[in-house]
């Protein structure tokens, strides 16, 4: 797996969750409504089936390292990435996804999302800063390390400065 930046989008994780989320949902829905709750368990239900898929006949040994380690980077990139579209969305006020299907962009008309749901993204967001996250052991040799924290740290803020304040297709 690749990343050519800080953020979710800007790795093969990222990208393969946001196809997962436009696959199993949003194309479902005509691209019509991101529902942020939604959207976050259907990724964690899909990183947790690919795991019992690819898992079969493991030594207890990697499953041990999976679920101590690869398991908290996925979900927390799952969390980035649905953090990155709310933020995108609520800065320009519109988000689009690319459907690799039709092979076009699609926008996303609405976001669903309710305070619980932000307030959620947020405290996952500020558990990847903490040093003993995996995610964050992951970057903190990174020369992008700054630019990292600060991208997670943006989301956190934008999060919290959307809470209470309602709109965007509140569920």
């Amino acid at each position: 797996m690749g990343s050519w930046g800080v953020r979710a989008h800007d790795s093969d994780c990222g990208l393969d969750l946001l196809s997962v989320a436009a696959d199993k949902y949003l194309r479902g829905v005509k691209y019509k409504t991101f529902h942020v709750r939604h959207i976050t368990e259907l990724l964690r239900a899909h990183i947790i089936d690919e795991f019992a898929e690819e898992s079969i006949g493991w030594e207890a040994h990697y499953i041990d390292f999976f679920y101590a380690y690869t398991l908290p980077c996925d979900f927390a990139y799952a969390v980035i990435l649905v953090a990155e579209c709310f933020a995108e969305y609520r800065q320009k006020g519109k988000y689009s996804i690319y459907d690799y299907k039709a092979e076009k962009k699609r926008r996303i008309a609405e976001f669903a999302f309710t305070d619980a749901d932000l307030e959620f993204l947020r405290a996952e967001l500020q558990s990847v800063l903490n040093p003993e996250h995996s995610l964050y052991e992951s970057w903190k040799d990174s020369e992008s390390f700054t630019e990292w924290q600060t991208h997670i740290q943006t989301l956190c803020d934008t999060l919290s400065q959307a809470v209470g304040e309602g709109g965007g297709g509140n569920e």
